[in-house]
């Protein structure tokens, strides 16, 4: 998952990047260019909280806002789903943290399965381990930011993937999320160590965002799968079932229909050293093309974060992946 807390997710500016490199992903994006795209998408106000042995201590709303765009095309060689996620936080609302991450997925489909996917993503890096050292981190803000770029693209039980690291001024935050992506990319064409090769001995691997949707689309009410990332395998399962309780918060805000709101639970297993990673996610029964109504997780032993639909949340500006692609 991105996080405002770093890794445990266009305006002209963005446009004009793309062309001095191709990656795996504008190769898939490319195949469905000039077909029409269905759009669904949403923008989310973020909290965080502050844990002690899982116990919340402190709560602070609109520390930051994030968004999830999701697009799919029907073309010849099948269906494209592009699939983005941004989010960060505003220094000013969050006691001086710089934290923003970026992703974009793109697979194609036959018969819903994916064939051929890939994956481009770039965060900020956290080293902070417990709450004392992230108390230092806010007082001594550092000249540059640490980020974690990456890529990569499967096929089958196949993938290659690349991580670099990377360095931008402080100045830079979520509101320049266009421009940065411009410089993370091209920091990331440049030759790099080699991608690292994976086999998952007949299972099909998938990129993450890839397979929560496809877990929100699945009619069981349990589902597992096999994904990449950052040069590793993970194992990602989930539960779902109705959820009264927060059927009625999204029903005050006029989110969504009482008693038609679902839970997600769903916990992430990295296949070499076993690390757990849970998160929940809600969404409306009927709904589930639509980005989920709100998510949360544990970036840190003592940071949680949520990220709860708001159509007003400030967002940078965006760029549709497919419906955007005569203009790259």
């Amino acid at each position: 998952m991105l996080a405002l807390a770093g890794t445990s997710v266009f305006s002209k500016l963005f446009a004009g990047s793309l062309r001095p490199a191709k990656f795996n992903v504008d190769r898939l994006l490319d195949a469905a260019s000039g077909i029409p795209a269905e759009v669904f998408s949403r923008k989310y106000a973020a909290s965080a909280t502050i844990t002690l042995f899982s116990i919340p201590l402190v709560s602070k709303s609109g520390v930051g806002t994030g968004y999830t765009v999701i697009e799919e095309a029907a073309g010849r060689s099948g269906r494209t789903v592009a699939i983005q996620f941004g989010a960060g936080s505003y220094p000013e609302r969050a006691r001086g943290l710089n934290r923003l991450g970026f992703i974009q997925e793109v697979a194609v489909e036959d018969r819903d399965a994916a064939v051929d996917c890939a994956y481009l993503a770039f965060m900020t890096t956290s080293q902070e381990k417990n709450l004392d050292q992230a108390k230092k981190a806010l007082v001594k803000a550092a000249d540059a930011v640490a980020y974690t770029a990456a890529q990569g693209f499967g096929k089958g039980d196949k993938c290659s993937s690349r991580v670099d690291r990377l360095q931008f001024p402080s100045r830079y935050t979520w509101r320049d999320i266009p421009e940065l992506i411009g410089k993370a990319r091209e920091a990331m064409a440049a030759p790099g160590g080699e991608p690292r090769e994976l086999k998952a001995d007949g299972e099909r691997l998938s990129t993450f965002l890839y397979a929560v949707r496809r877990a929100l689309l699945d009619s069981r009410q349990k589902t597992t799968g096999q994904i990449f990332f950052n040069s590793k395998r993970f194992q990602l399962q989930t539960w779902k079932g109705k959820d009264p309780s927060a059927g009625a918060h999204f029903a005050e805000k006029k989110l969504a229909p009482a008693g038609g709101v679902m839970r997600l639970n769903a916990l992430l297993t990295e296949q070499r050293t076993g690390e757990n990673t849970p998160f929940r996610l809600w969404y409306q029964e009927g709904s589930e093309k639509m980005p989920p109504l709100k998510f949360e997780y544990q970036a840190r032993s003592f940071l949680r974060l949520s990220f709860e639909a708001d159509g007003a949340a400030a967002v940078p500006p965006i760029h549709h992946l497919l419906n955007d692609r005569e203009n790259v």
